[in-house]
């Protein structure tokens, strides 16, 4: 697999070689915001393409393609890390309520989408779920300001000192 070009959420090229979660977990790459929370087995970060306020990722840096490949200590963790995401998110007036997809595909990592449900989200259709890729794609058309962008890196500042407090 050769060198891999996307655009992160401020519409800036990252490269990268292989797997995407691999090389963010490895460091290969950078986002805007930088990484939210991390350990020795799971990074937490706005997500790379969507600038949408509060939409993290939670991934394992192990590569894996499946939740059935996590063990059991792994997804107590990963659960975890998304309900402490949600109540820091939540306690800080970013969202009240959440969509949690676990999206597996073949050749990429497993990750979580931690999506907020904005107003604005049910303003262009009912159910966000049946409608995430025009939601997404709304989101891309429009959001893509310095305003927003430095929304997001105040929401992830405030999700990492979240954890930061928890761990304490």
């Amino acid at each position: 697999m050769g060198e891999i070009e996307m655009k992160d959420y401020t519409n800036k090229e990252v490269k990268y070689e292989g797997c995407p979660g691999c090389a963010f977990a490895k460091h290969e790459f950078e986002l805007p915001c930088g990484i939210a929370y991390e350990n020795e087995r799971f990074t937490l970060a706005q997500d790379w393409e969507l600038p949408i306020e509060g939409f993290m990722i939670v991934s394992p840096k192990r590569h894996i393609e499946k939740l059935s490949e996590l063990s059991r200590d792994e997804r107590i963790e990963m659960f975890d890390i998304v309900d402490r995401t949600i109540k820091i998110l939540r306690e800080n007036g970013v969202c009240e309520n959440f969509d949690v997809i676990f999206e597996e595909r073949a050749d990429r990592h497993l990750h979580v989408w931690i999506m907020p449900r904005h107003e604005w989200m049910m303003e262009i259709c009912e159910d966000i779920i049946d409608n995430v890729g025009v939601v997404c794609e709304f989101a891309k058309k429009r959001f893509r300001t310095d305003e927003v962008y430095e929304r997001i890196a105040e929401v992830s500042e405030i999700v990492r000192e979240g954890f930061e407090k928890r761990e304490r």
